[in-house]
């Protein structure tokens, strides 16, 4: 009976709505109210000593079970239904009566002269009358209703990280870590229940003791990812954990099967090697057919980043048996480096966690690979950071006012084709991108006719091309670390007329001046490459010479020059949708004075641009075009020439006899990896020897040693009848990164001589 009491006195209106909701427990009220004596007779038939109570409510039956979330009823219905709280009401009066006379009695037997308690309760103290009477029960209820709240804080503080960790999964980890870092914590309301909306979600959450019967207003019954967010909270709110704890948690007991990642990363391996052994003049479509399929193994593997370069390669594999203009050796050679470098890191990785190599051992990498994943110390953290994301994790960017600057067609290697809309945060200096995109990997033909325009997000009744000529205010948007916005329904955009730029509002992404471009567009060779933000340029030209298509390289070239006679080359390759721009940019007149909008690029000693879009000077800088730019051009670059001092001569001639170098070793790879490293011939193997005697003789000893390495294993590789191509892929791999580098290195010197001041 003490078990029954304790618990439904514990029992309020805020536990009946987690257990059930309001309008369940309005309409018990009601049919309790109309029930009147009926529900008084109920009450008085309740044996609270049983172990379940049998209550009549309406004209059912209810079983009450402890926790009262096990509770029955008669009626059809599954849940907790208006009987069921009926009957909960009905036995709270019930157990609240039986504990009055229970009181009464002991302060009847306690006093040894009940006539005198009796006369001294009943008129000699008023006072004390209705403080005994009034003032005591109040404060029991607050007792019971505090020890009720307290357990159901007490059991959220006290479940394990492991399965709330488990039921978030690692997208969720990551918003939550990053709302704790931003400060952005929920409001909780404490009680009989535990209340929560989650921010940045339209979800509240009801935490109830026992927790297994906690609600959500996702109605999932079992453990869900809000549930665990919600419990996360307040273990956060408390102290009890913090977002670092949170990470390193996730970094021991990690969301990813790294015995199949290790599978899927030998089988990788084994088949860049067979590309190599194979040689790309006897590739045929089996190749990208084979690397169609380890797409689809990364892709239940949760490698998002293998996925995509996988099928990156396969197009360009496919590109290159079609001897489409622009896929080059010297690209697939480059692709299958790279992909090559991360699935030997990725093994290793996946070892080192699993136990299969000593500590340490599999993560000495060169600095270039340190570079990619140096901020993530322990091994999975370096895994989940090289698996990469299917979805981008958008995060909360407040409110923003953008500028809309112009959209760009893409078809991807890696299979998708879509619209990229570029915005510009004037205030801030920073880029947007809005991006619709479908994929194309599973279409059987391509799509023919007009497709339907895309409708633009946030609620804005306008096609999405339309966004790149307007300025938008965009309320509670959301963006990703890139800069790509999210076209949630909770962002609402609001129009505020059309786009009005100028020379003046663009700040630092207008030039005029081209050494100033290249020094601040142009990453050196040793800093990390730019992943984030699109880095869109306004270019301005003082002049430029008609464009011409390049049948050679399938390209429009088009050169611009500034006042100081410094040049960039503006290409474009051809495709069928780029028909009408090169075109148009065949037929611009040399008084036009075009700005360029576009990504600029280092390609050998040269500074190129891909021009996304065409402007008007005088609609960036409202002044009317200044004659004599060609003259000035030609006479700077002969004052350039003449004046040239001795040292920068001599400067640009090591360089130059470098890069020719450079370019020959290049040219030797490529050969090893199109005939293959099992039938290289004596000719490029004796042309290899003599790299390495020139490498010694301009004192690039490690460049030497690489080639000196992948002599000797070609050389064996004829002479054995089982080979292993590990070992000449791992040496291949190195060389061309490493001659990479250096090339880079050589081809930003010589642009620094050509286009920085002495």
């Amino acid at each position: 009976m003490a078990e029954w009491r304790q618990s439904l006195a514990d029992v309020d209106e805020d536990y009946l709505v987690g257990i059930s909701n309001r309008g369940i427990v309005k309409r018990a009220y009601k049919d309790l109210e109309a029930e009147g004596v009926k529900a008084q007779e109920a009450a008085k038939g309740i044996d609270l000593g049983a172990e379940e109570l049998s209550v009549t409510a309406g004209d059912e039956t209810v079983t009450l079970r402890l926790p009262l979330a096990e509770s029955r009823c008669s009626c059809p219905s599954r849940s907790i239904c208006r009987h069921v709280v009926m009957a909960v009401l009905i036995a709270k009066q019930a157990a609240a009566a039986t504990g009055e006379s229970e009181d009464a009695g002991s302060l009847k037997g306690s006093g040894g002269n009940s006539g005198a308690e009796g006369h001294e309760n009943s008129g000699g103290n008023p006072e004390t009358k209705g403080t005994e009477n009034s003032g005591s029960r109040p404060g029991t209820e607050e007792m019971e209703n505090g020890s009720l709240s307290e357990k159901v804080w007490q059991e959220v503080l006290a479940q394990p990280l492991k399965p709330l960790l488990r039921a978030l999964g690692s997208r969720g980890l990551r918003r939550l870590t990053a709302m704790m870092k931003a400060g952005q914590v929920p409001e909780v309301e404490r009680g009989s229940t535990v209340r929560m909306a989650l921010p940045e979600q339209d979800i509240t959450v009801k935490l109830l003791s026992p927790l297994e019967y906690s609600t959500c207003s996702c109605h999932k019954k079992e453990l869900c990812s809000h549930k665990a967010e919600a419990i996360l909270w307040c273990q956060y709110l408390e102290k009890q954990l913090t977002a670092q704890d949170l990470i390193q948690e996730s970094e021991r007991q990690p969301d990813l099967d790294l015995e199949e990642l290790r599978e899927a990363a030998e089988q990788i391996g084994n088949c860049l090697e067979h590309l190599l052994e194979t040689g790309l003049a006897r590739s045929g479509p089996e190749q990208a057919q084979e690397m169609e399929r380890l797409a689809i193994l990364c892709h239940n593997a949760g490698l998002p980043g293998w996925e995509g370069e996988l099928r990156a390669l396969a197009e360009g594999y496919e590109k290159y048996l079609r001897r489409t203009a622009g896929q080059t050796m010297e690209k697939l050679a480059g692709q299958l480096q790279r992909l090559y470098d991360k699935t030997v890191e990725l093994k290793a990785l996946a070892e080192s966690a699993i136990g299969g190599l000593p500590s340490g051992q599999g993560e000495q990498t060169d600095p270039a690979k340190e570079g990619r994943t140096g901020s993530c110390e322990s091994p999975v953290g370096r895994i989940q950071a090289l698996a990469g994301e299917f979805r981008s994790e958008y995060l909360p960017a407040g409110d923003l006012e953008l500028t809309g600057i112009t959209m760009e067609h893409f078809v991807s290697d890696s299979g998708y084709e879509g619209d990229t809309v570029y915005f510009l945060d004037e205030a801030a200096g920073r880029w947007y991108t809005y991006t619709n995109a479908r994929p194309t990997f599973y279409d059987g033909k391509k799509r023919k006719g007009n497709q339907e325009k895309a409708p633009a997000p946030w609620g804005i009744a306008q096609p999405l091309e339309s966004l790149a000529r307007m300025r938008l205010l965009l309320r509670g948007a959301k963006c990703d670390a890139q800069g790509r916005l999210s076209s949630t329904q909770e962002t609402r955009g609001e129009i505020l007329g059309k786009s009005e730029l100028t020379a003046s509002c663009l700040k630092g992404w207008y030039y005029r001046e081209y050494d100033r471009l290249f020094a601040e567009q142009i990453p050196k060779p040793g800093d990390s490459p730019q992943t984030g933000h699109p880095r869109l340029v306004f270019v301005q030209a003082a002049d430029f010479e008609r464009g011409s298509f390049n049948k050679v390289t399938q390209k429009l070239e088009l050169s611009v020059w500034d006042r100081a006679g410094r040049q960039v080359l503006v290409e474009l390759p051809y495709t069928r949708r780029e028909e009408s721009s090169i075109r148009y940019l065949e037929r611009m007149k040399t008084n036009q004075a075009p700005c360029f909008l576009g990504r600029v690029y280092l390609q050998g000693s040269q500074v190129c641009l891909y021009p996304v879009d065409v402007l008007e000077r005088q609609e960036l800088e409202q002044v009317e075009k200044i004659d004599g730019d060609s003259n000035r051009k030609q006479e700077n670059i002969e004052n350039d020439s003449c004046d040239a001092d001795f040292a920068k001569a001599a400067s640009q001639e090591a360089c130059q006899a470098l890069q020719s170098y450079l370019e020959e070793v290049s040219w030797l790879l490529q050969t090893v990896y199109q005939v293959g490293c099992a039938t290289v011939q004596d000719s490029t193997l004796e042309a290899l020897r003599q790299a390495q005697k020139q490498g010694e003789a301009y004192g690039m000893t490690t460049l030497s040693d690489w080639l000196r390495q992948l002599e000797e294993q070609l050389s064996e590789f004829r002479h054995r009848l089982k080979n292993s191509p590990s070992k000449v892929m791992r040496i291949y791999c190195g060389l061309w990164r490493y001659v990479g580098l250096c090339r880079r290195r050589i081809a930003y010197d010589l642009a620094g001589i050509r286009y920085l001041p002495s």
